[in-house]
């Protein structure tokens, strides 16, 4: 990731989970001219444009049956976010994970509506 979405309460990476990833990276490329940016891991594709990596798009995970979106939200300090969260009635339904390619870590949450978001802190 570059510079963009790296203030607290940006959208700092969006990642979608799908039943065809590969061809939801074709579908998004041809649509908004994103750019493949590699395949880290298997199956989780990359994508942005310019020299920024904005995003994922990956199959859907065991159990899933529902493509969707899913924003992360940047914040300064992920311990102290998941604890206000908490307080103020959100659930936490990923504990903390490191991400492989820049030291941050990443959670999800989901709200009093039910709605799941992730939350990141990177490592600048």
């Amino acid at each position: 990731m570059g510079q963009l979405g790296y203030t607290q309460g940006d959208l700092g990476w969006s990642e979608l989970n799908t039943t065809n990833a590969a061809a939801a990276v074709d579908f998004y490329s041809a649509l908004v001219g994103w750019e493949k940016k590699g395949e880290p891991m298997p199956g989780y594709h990359v994508f942005g444009r310019e020299g920024e990596m904005l995003g994922g798009i990956t199959n859907l995970q065991p159990g899933d049956t529902t493509p969707r979106w899913m924003p992360y939200i940047t914040v300064n300090d992920l311990k102290a976010t998941l604890a206000k969260a908490e307080s103020l009635g959100a659930s936490i339904i990923l504990p903390p994970m490191a991400l492989p390619q820049d030291g941050g870590h990443i959670a999800i949450i989901k709200d009093l509506q039910g709605v799941a978001t992730g939350l990141a802190q990177y490592k600048k």
